[in-house]
């Protein structure tokens, strides 16, 4: 996760060198800080039972150097939660895929040197591809064993989830109170 970051911020770093334009690169790192920090971790962490723990950082699949700032939310996520989350992880992919594309045009309308336009151009694939790895990874091989049934990335089946909340009442509860249904699809 952190490789594909690094290369958006890289990517977008030339893209300020080659347009002169420095608030997108300080936009994007303040807005992965807070993502990942803060903003994530309320949307998304606050619902999922490894928040419940009584330690000071998250113990997850995914995100293992977090604090917990924020009350554990045994109830899911409602829909606001789920589409900024959702929003935050598209920011996150989109805006620096965006921002090189914008580079890669700027350096064509400005008649650029050829082996400069093509080194950032495979600079820019390369960002893509570590984004399209990074969320195949994230949707493959994390979200199925994530304990965070209400995350809009979950993809654990209903009978999973039906025999993980028998086994813990706090979540079972303020999921029923919520309108959850055990066994009935």
């Amino acid at each position: 996760m952190f490789s594909t970051i690094i290369m958006s911020f890289f990517g977008i770093t030339i893209t300020a060198i080659i347009t002169g334009r420095w608030l997108p690169p300080v936009v994007y790192i303040i807005f992965v800080i807070l993502f990942f920090m803060v903003i994530e971790i309320r949307l998304t962490c606050s619902h999922c039972p490894f928040y419940a723990e009584k330690t000071f950082r998250l113990h997850c699949l995914s995100n293992v150097i977090a604090p917990k700032i924020w009350r554990f939310h045994p109830e899911p996520m409602n829909k606001f939660e789920k589409i900024g989350s959702i929003s935050g992880f598209t920011f996150l992919g989109l805006f620096p895929l965006l921002l090189e594309i914008y580079g890669v045009l700027y350096m064509i309308s400005n008649n650029y040197e050829m082996t400069l336009l093509i080194l950032f151009s495979v600079i820019t694939l390369i960002t893509i591809t570590l984004i399209l790895v990074f969320f195949l990874i994230f949707l493959i091989l994390y979200c199925p064993r994530c304990p965070n049934f209400s995350c809009p990335f979950n993809k654990v089946p209903k009978k999973l989830v039906d025999e993980y909340l028998i086994r813990n009442p706090v979540l079972q509860n303020a999921w029923v109170r919520n309108g959850y249904k055990i066994g009935k699809d």
